[in-house]
């Protein structure tokens, strides 16, 4: 991952006109300089230090807590790149200002999860996956289980013991067997659910202990992991005229659940409240909403752009801010509670070359 390649600084001689023109300044993000962190160096007069590095997944477990978890591919094809990748993670307690690596073995990161005290993990390796307990500082971790030619995805936890994730793997015909297993020891045994989900899964809930709910063909199942017994709580979530993409979560305040619908005729997205039966048209251009009570939040790419943009009312108003100082990566991209929000960028709006660069942003909700 080049964030400031000859790619970019070709865009950047391209756009910065346009740039100039635009006279709003983003001064509502902070812009965090790996260059700057203890332990880390700038590579050579163009690459920096956050060129070292891919990240996978932004995990903010609140405003103060920021995890960057991936590992140290960034420039894979380079000279100076790691010849085997090693598992970083870039840990933060002041909210992103100041952040401290850590090296949990071989592989890469690929996802984490917050299970009450802890933050559960997981590492990729040469198509083997282990699962990793840390404290959220991580002064302390440690490999709880390994899964030999398996990957591991689409974790979550209920509590420090109870989780649910699918697991992938080749047989040895080169097929495919994924399964959904649940674990009742915070993962060092897992037992398959025996769920078969036709239209994939993806994305659930946990309805209670034992109980998790996700929508397939229209309908809103609720699935007892232990009991195996399988319900339908609600029937035909997409009105006439839209088409249900199955996605289903829940907001943290109201604890109400949501999934987005696609307008048939043009493809736009719309959000439904599965509560209220209340259907919000999204911004154009919207594929992912955070929400927060009335307020829901996204960014948005328009061209080589992003945009943040958000409404206070739940849909009623949209506000745009327009990002035009750097370039975003579009993944990933960290959120949490009522605006904060997590990318990597490019800046290229700069007075001078030291100034350039990939850097962390970091948005916070006006004070």
């Amino acid at each position: 991952m080049k964030y400031f390649s000859l790619t970019f600084l070709l865009l950047a001689v391209f756009f910065s006109v346009e740039s100039c023109q635009n006279k709003k300044t983003n001064r509502s993000w902070e812009l965090i300089d790996f260059n700057k962190i203890p332990g880390e160096t700038l590579l050579n007069n163009f690459f920096d230090a956050l060129s070292k590095y891919r990240f996978n997944q932004i995990l903010v477990l609140n405003k103060d807590q920021v995890i960057l978890l991936g590992d140290n591919s960034g420039d894979s094809d380079e000279d100076y790149s790691a010849k085997e990748k090693e598992a970083v993670v870039f840990v933060s307690a002041d909210g992103g200002k100041t952040l401290k690596k850590h090296v949990l073995g071989k592989g890469t990161l690929r996802e984490a999860v917050s299970a009450g005290h802890i933050v559960v993990l997981v590492n990729e390796n040469k198509g083997s996956s282990q699962l990793i307990k840390a404290l959220p500082s991580f002064d302390k971790w440690e490999v709880t289980q390994e899964f030999k030619n398996e990957e591991i995805n689409n974790i979550n936890f209920y509590s420090t013991t109870i989780g649910v994730a699918s697991f992938y793997r080749e047989t040895s015909d080169q097929e495919a067997k994924s399964e959904i297993r649940y674990t009742l020891d915070g993962g060092k045994t897992w037992k398959n659910m025996g769920l078969y989900v036709s239209d994939g899964f993806g994305a659930y809930v946990f309805a209670s202990a034992n109980e998790i709910e996700y929508i397939e063909a229209n309908q809103l199942i609720r699935f007892n992991f232990i009991t195996g017994e399988r319900t339908v709580s609600s029937q035909k979530i997409a009105p006439e005229g839209y088409v249900c993409e199955g996605s289903y979560f829940r907001d943290p305040v109201s604890r109400e659940t949501y999934t987005y619908l696609e307008k048939a005729s043009n493809k736009e997205l719309s959000l439904k409240n599965l509560k209220t039966q209340e259907v919000t048209p999204l911004p154009k251009g919207s594929d992912h909403l955070e929400i927060f009570g009335d307020y829901y939040y996204t960014m948005v790419q328009k061209g080589a752009y992003y945009n943040y943009v958000w409404t206070a009312d739940k849909g009623k108003t949209w506000h745009t801010e327009e990002l035009r100082d750097f370039f975003v990566t579009s993944d990933p991209i960290g959120y949490y509670g009522k605006g904060y929000t997590y990318a990597l960028v490019t800046l290229f709006n700069a007075k001078t070359e030291a100034e350039k660069g990939g850097r962390f942003a970091i948005r916070k909700p006006s004070q």
